[in-house]
This record gives structure tokens, C-alpha cells and sequence, in this order.
């Protein structure tokens, strides 16, 4: 790994922390970059940002920060995946810090602000998720809306379980206590597992929809479709053997796995998913830890299902 930092980077700590993890995307991660600039505004000086480099080359990508005075460019020389975050969260100075994926756009205008101010107005809130806002359609995909209940208002702010992993901003002394995110995912619902341990640490989840991303969903660097789903459907059945306490298991495994085989119209191989499981199981043993009652009247608080 190779890290390389800016001349200003010997100053006072800053207040914000952007990380961003960039893999297979050099034709759009300037605009993403420069775009993060626009919005910090007048507060510029108060942000670095730190680019994790996931690409398997030796092309040095840390001129794309010029945008900031503060920086930290990471080259870890392969694609870590998503779990990449990690480096940056711990190579990360700031107060605060703010994960945004690669081909996503920051909004609005004194977005720092508003992530300010959530956090003030919520002292336990550990993580603050923004709305997003999918580019093509200019609205947030039922996927990406971050509560198991798909009818609430996705323009007004609430408590909840769940983040989204693009746009996301969490408080540095959470992220210590807590420690990082899981590396058991190369992609795909790491917001879950990691949403488990940030209320079962007996912190709270804010959705700020006035803090949002509109993303791209460009196809640089991702696998295919149905590569993809199987995927999520295995790591889907590992946070739930980590996490859910076991009478909640059976049903979970069943309707999730029903959920996915209908909503790919029958083009998953939900077995695969489920053998891809075992053989993590059996290589992982010791990992089931239950979340316990605090967190689970938590979820419950917040209007969610324990066995979704």
C-alpha cells in the first residue's frame, strides 16, 4: 500500500473527512471529485478528502484531487472491493467522515451543513445516510431506500436501522468504538452488517434526505447481473446467521431467498447462494453473535421487522 498526502496535510485536523474508493472509472471520478469541491463551498478548508485506489496498476490517480488543498491518496494496488472504505475511514482525520461512491454526485450546496446540524440536533446518532437519487429516473430505488418499510416518505427525515453506503456520513469516535466494517464482502449489503454492530453498540441511524447523491450506476469495473445477485443473496444469509437471533432465522432464509429468485425472474441459483454460505460458515466458525434485546427495541422503535 502506498499513501501519499498533500503539502497541507500538516495542519490542524480537519473537521470533515470525504473518502471515497475508486475502481475502473478515471472517465468520471474528476466530475465526482470536483463536484464533492462545489458543494463544501466556503467550508472547503475544513475538508480533506482521501481517494482509496482499488485498481490493480501503477498509475498514480492523485492528481484528480486537485480540487482540494487536503488530501490522502491510498493505493492499495488490487480491488479490495467495498471493504476498502476501511483504509480510508482509518487513514481519515476529520470529526466526521463521508463515504461516496466513485459514480456518485454529492448534493446539495452546503451539504456539510446539513450533516452538521443532524448530527448536533441527534447526539447518539452514530451515522447519517443520505437519500439517493438514481440519475436515470431522478428518483431512489426501492433497494436503496434505507428501512425495511418501502412506504415511508423518502423526503422526510427519521430514526432508523438501516444506511445506505453511498452518501453516507458517521462520527469518528463512533467508527473507533465500533471498529470497521466487516471484510467478509467484497460487495454487496455491507450497510446491513454493519447497521447490526452500529445498533447493537447502542447508537441510532438518521435519514437525512436533504443530504443526497445522484448516482450513475456506471457499469465500469462492476460483474455481471447475475453474479451480482448471487452475491448479495449469500452475503444476505451471513449478516442474518451473524446477527438475527435464531427464531428469526428459518423465515428470514426462506422469504429473502423466495425474494430474490422472483424479483431475477428465476435466473438466480439461489443453491449456489446457499453453498457459498455453508462454505463460509464452515471457514468462519465463531462468528454468530445475536444482536441483543436494547437493539432489537431499537429496530422495533423505528418501525422495522427483526426477522426482515
Amino acid at each position: 500500500m502506498i499513501v501519499r498526502t498533500s503539502p497541507e496535510s500538516g495542519l490542524s485536523a480537519p473537521l470533515f473527512s470525504i473518502v471515497m474508493v475508486t475502481f475502473a472509472r478515471d472517465h468520471l471520478v474528476p466530475e465526482t471529485i470536483a463536484q464533492a469541491a462545489r458543494v463544501a463551498g466556503p467550508r472547503l478548508d475544513e475538508v480533506e478528502f482521501l481517494l482509496v485506489d482499488n485498481n490493480a496498476d501503477e498509475l498514480d490517480r492523485s492528481s484528480f484531487l486537485a480540487p482540494f488543498s487536503r488530501w490522502q491518496y491510498v493505493k492499495l494496488g488490487y480491488n479490495k472491493g467495498v471493504s476498502a472504505r476501511n483504509d480510508g475511514a482509518i487513514a481519515a482525520r476529520g470529526s466526521y467522515m463521508i463515504f461516496v461512491d466513485d459514480d456518485a454526485f454529492l448534493n446539495p450546496e452546503g451539504v456539510l451543513d446539513r450533516y452538521e446540524a443532524a448530527f448536533a440536533a441527534n447526539p447518539n446518532v452514530a451515522i447519517v445516510t443520505a437519500r439517493h437519487i438514481d440519475h436515470a429516473t431522478g428518483d431512489t430505488p426501492r433497494a436503496s431506500f434505507p428501512h425495511t418499510d418501502k412506504s415511508l416518505p423518502k423526503d422526510r427525515p427519521f430514526k432508523t436501522f438501516r444506511f445506505q453506503g453511498n452518501g453516507f456520513a458517521m462520527r469518528r469516535g463512533a467508527f473507533d468504538r465500533i471498529g470497521p466494517m466487516s471484510e467478509d464482502f467484497f460487495y454487496g449489503l455491507e450497510e446491513i452488517d454493519y447497521a447490526y454492530r452500529v445498533v447493537d453498540a447502542g447508537y441510532e441511524i438518521y435519514y437525512e434526505p436533504g443530504c443526497w447523491v445522484v448516482e450513475h450506476n456506471d457499469p465500469g469495473g462492476r460483474k455481471p447481473r447475475k453474479e451480482v445477485e448471487e452475491m448479495r443473496l449469500t452475503n444476505k444469509l451471513i449478516i442474518s446467521f451473524k446477527y438475527l437471533p435464531a427464531i428469526y432465522l428459518p423465515l428470514n432464509f426462506v422469504l429473502f431467498s423466495a425474494y430474490v429468485f422472483y424479483l431475477n425472474r428465476g435466473q438466480v441459483n439461489v443453491f449456489r447462494s446457499f453453498g457459498s454460505f455453508l462454505k463460509w460458515a464452515r471457514e468462519h466458525p465463531g462468528r454468530r453473535k445475536p444482536i441483543g434485546k436494547p437493539a432489537i427495541a431499537y429496530i422495533e422503535s423505528c418501525g422495522g421487522a427483526v426477522w426482515k
